[in-house]
């Protein structure tokens, strides 16, 4: 194997092994880590193209002398970058988690957090904000008609509390027995804030 093939077939394999486990590693370190992670797969999509955009000018160059195996890095390149980009065979991990349920939203000012629960008991919240602040909460599930019991694995997100309670389109936190709004609402994010 050439020292051309060993470097596009490694370059293409860290770029869709890093969109493709984003599930996992989003999560566990997750953190100020995914930072790095998104900076990788920035790199690693600007190194794709230039090293496609090379490979392409070095065939040209030795149109003369074409061999199949001076297309190989090209095409390997290729189509893992377009694998990358738009997941042609949708492989996506998410669901070694379990299957979404149910689904809740929160966008704010400068923060925004997706709430899931999963067919198997497990809910997994999601919040994001400025300065690259990135959380994960997860735990169980227990739901009686419309109210749902949390157990949570890692600390209680703010806002929120082991017991919710579905009004409408809305989440509310139950707090001696009064509704609090959690400002989550019912189903995918709209893009509000």
């Amino acid at each position: 194997m050439t020292r051309n093939l060993k470097t596009s077939l490694i370059i293409s394999l860290l770029f869709v092994g890093l969109i493709r486990f984003r599930p996992i590693w989003e999560r566990n370190p997750g953190g100020f880590w995914n930072v790095l992670f998104f900076l990788g797969i920035a790199v690693l999509f600007f190194w794709l193209i230039v090293k496609i955009i090379i490979e392409f000018v070095r065939l040209i160059k030795q149109r003369k002398n074409l061999t199949i195996k001076l297309f190989v890095p090209f095409f390997i390149m290729a189509v893992f970058l377009l694998d990358g980009m738009f997941n042609p065979l949708r492989i996506n991990l998410e669901k070694i988690y379990g299957r979404v349920v149910f689904r809740a939203c929160y966008e704010g000012t400068q923060n925004q957090a997706t709430f899931k629960l999963r067919e198997s008991g497990k809910f997994d919240i999601h919040w994001t904000g400025v300065f690259f602040s990135d959380e994960f909460f997860t735990g169980e599930y227990t739901k009686n008609q419309d109210t749902l019991l949390l157990d949570f694995k890692t600390e209680v997100p703010r806002n929120l509390s082991d017991t919710l309670v579905i009004n409408g389109d809305y989440i509310y936190r139950l707090k001696a027995d009064t509704l609090i709004s959690t400002h989550f609402y019912l189903g995918d994010c709209k893009g509000l804030n």
